[in-house]
């Protein structure tokens, strides 16, 4: 968990901006809305363009200009600066509200946002479905929503993330979150009945705890998870795994703990 570092408003955000705007001098009325529609985007990915968090690729730049009639000057402009985000470092953290995640809760999200960054992946939905053993709606369904989410970003036929790491809030109540937890508990079962011990650890202990030192045991747990991320990203990675640290208690405390 971190936090998201806000981004300079880039030239080329300040490019669509000014096009906005003289729009909005001719017709007061004009909108975001009516702007998205003009340039067949969604609202959402109007957002991510206008913030620079969207990164149009060639076959979505070429559409843009034609929709918008750019002149030869303009449309070189806006190429250029294109080509000038695409050379920044990738952001590395994007931080999503729990409505946000609601929409990509699934554990299948997650699973094709990091899947599309391996060694070897062909960007095809055949190989989602194989590789994870899910539908073809259930693929085609989930990356549509990470592309609306602006979490992936469709680049001549390419899936690339759009960030290296998503974050979710921490520490509040949630129905989504607790599914979304249920679902990746579910997942080592899984993995417990179908890969060999060699390709997998899950491991269990139990014993007396002092519940005042549940906050420093949460720390702890948080910075292994980051440590174990960064070992397990070095190299040729050519699978997803799921890392589900479980301290919980079995005791049944007289006061109720679920909120």
């Amino acid at each position: 968990m971190g936090n998201t570092q806000i981004k300079k408003t880039s030239e080329l955000s300040n490019f669509f901006n000014e096009i906005f705007l003289n729009r909005r001098r001719k017709n007061p009325k004009y909108s975001m809305r009516a702007f998205a529609r003009d340039l067949s985007l969604t609202q959402g990915r109007l957002w991510e363009l206008i913030h620079g968090r969207y990164i149009p690729g060639t076959k979505v730049t070429e559409r843009i200009a034609d929709l918008l009639k750019l002149a030869p000057e303009d449309k070189s402009r806006m190429q250029t600066l294109i080509a000038a985000e695409k050379a920044q470092p990738v952001s590395t953290l994007r931080s999503v509200s729990n409505d946000e995640f609601a929409m990509i809760s699934d554990w299948e999200h997650m699973a094709i946002f990091n899947l599309i960054s391996t060694k070897g992946f062909d960007h095809t939905i055949g190989t989602i479905v194989d590789r994870l053993q899910i539908s073809q709606l259930q693929a085609e369904g989930a990356l549509a929503r990470l592309i609306e989410s602006g979490l992936v970003t469709e680049e001549e036929g390419r899936y690339v993330p759009s960030y290296t790491n998503v974050s979710t809030p921490n520490e509040v109540p949630s129905e989504v979150m607790r599914e979304f937890h249920r679902q990746m508990i579910g997942r080592s079962v899984t993995s417990l009945q179908r890969d060999s011990v060699d390709s997998r650890s899950i491991t269990s202990m139990v014993f007396p705890a002092n519940v005042k030192n549940l906050a420093k045991a949460k720390k702890i747990i948080a910075e292994f998870n980051v440590r174990m991320a960064e070992l397990m990203d070095k190299g040729d990675t050519t699978e997803v795994y799921s890392l589900a640290v479980q301290l919980v208690p079995i005791t049944v405390s007289t006061e109720g703990r679920m909120q």
